[in-house]
């Protein structure tokens, strides 16, 4: 965890999330606020900072709990829009 720290240092408490995807497919979401939309070609997670966007096939979300999202399927991209973008 002390990498993530020095990683993010100067966020200046943006609000920032994690994620994990996995080769096999599938993924894992930290600290996120909500899912603003879902389908099984796209899923938009609300985040402190923004938004993110991620597109595949066969989304499914398995879990959600406390902010953290783990989802199945094959991701193809995962796409970060700030709040002035989205």
């Amino acid at each position: 965890m002390r990498l993530y720290d020095e990683i993010f240092k100067d966020a200046d408490g943006m609000g920032l999330g994690r994620y994990t995807v996995a080769i096999n497919g599938g993924g894992y979401f930290q600290g996120l606020k909500a899912v603003e939309d879902f389908s099984p070609q796209k899923i938009v997670l609300l985040y402190g900072a923004g938004r993110v966007e991620v597109e595949g096939t066969e989304l499914a979300i398995k879990k959600y709990c406390d902010g953290d999202l783990q989802l199945s399927g094959r991701i193809l991209s995962v796409k970060f829009l700030s709040k002035r973008e989205g």
